[in-house]
């Protein structure tokens, strides 16, 4: 990557050839954070130190990190060995490709944006369970994937459902598994009365059939 001075504006608090700490992300986020320039003057850089600076405690893994968060400014996809270092150690590096190829393959089929592999790996969704990564068709050209992996008993799923929507408990058929963690961040696909029905992140969305 090229040096920071050349790749960004001015609207920054240090060179980041300057920071010599220990740990050089928290460095650069504090000299930001108490830097003259606010916030929301900063440029990309400035504003990805100031959030995530904390995580690096190298400039190389910095570095890294913000050409991965660059290419997913720009749509473009993250490589395998990409998506498992934004990953991070945490998890099982064999299940993180099973998980990228799941991703990839939705990528190809034009059901998911390229760039939505990165948030996966960014915000740890499904991460322990590839099997989650599965897409609902809601209109001609429109899909949602599935980011939420807690799974929950159909019985639970047709009580949330009927708590949340209003549809008859005995008329609701739990399609696949259910995924549920919150009222805003849940996967759940169900028919009632002949309809076809998704429960995704808030939202009720009608499963398109052509």
């Amino acid at each position: 990557m090229t040096k920071h001075k050349t790749d960004h504006s001015t609207a920054h608090a240090v060179p980041t050839e300057h920071v010599v700490d220990e740990h050089y992300g928290i460095t650069l986020m504090d000299s930001y954070r108490t830097g003259s320039i606010p916030y929301h003057q900063l440029d990309s850089y400035g504003k990805f130190a100031w959030n995530q600076g904390w995580k690096y405690p190298t400039q190389k893994t910095f570095q890294d990190a913000f050409h991965r968060f660059q290419k997913y400014q720009a749509k473009q996809l993250l490589s395998e060995e990409e998506f498992v270092q934004e990953a991070g150690d945490r998890y099982d590096p064999d299940t993180l490709k099973a998980v990228y190829a799941r991703l990839v393959k939705l990528v190809e089929e034009g059901k998911l944006p390229a760039e939505e592999v990165y948030r996966y790996a960014a915000y740890k969704w499904c991460l322990h369970t590839p099997e989650a990564v599965v897409a609902c068709q809601t209109g001609p050209k429109e899909w949602i994937v599935n980011c939420c992996d807690t799974e929950i008993p159909a019985e639970a799923a047709v009580a949330k459902v009927n708590e949340e929507w209003g549809f008859e408990m005995d008329r609701i058929q739990i399609i696949g598994i259910p995924y549920y963690e919150a009222t805003d961040y849940q996967f759940i696909r169900f028919d009632c009365k002949g309809a076809h029905w998704l429960w995704a992140d808030e939202q009720l969305f009608e499963v398109y059939e052509i």
